[in-house]
């Protein structure tokens, strides 16, 4: 089953990029963004082999669509 999850960008300044996602309490870091997000991927994968993908997965439905809300203050 696919899931379609948001995934937060920070930039560590020079220590790199933190990937967070909040729905399945996941945090990883990377040199890159792309080897944030990679690790973030594996972090996930690690979760579902601990947990289950049934607890992990609780509150989110495949069907869920994910947007960018942008808010100006």
């Amino acid at each position: 089953m696919k899931y379609r999850l948001p995934v937060v960008i920070t930039p560590l300044g020079k220590d790199g990029f933190l990937a967070r996602c909040e729905l399945v309490k996941a945090n990883a870091t990377g040199n890159t963004c792309d080897e944030a997000i990679e690790s973030l991927r594996e972090a996930i994968d690690d979760l579902i082999e601990e947990y289950g993908e049934v607890s992990v997965f609780q509150d989110i439905s495949p069907e869920g669509e994910v947007q960018v809300l942008e808010v100006a203050v």
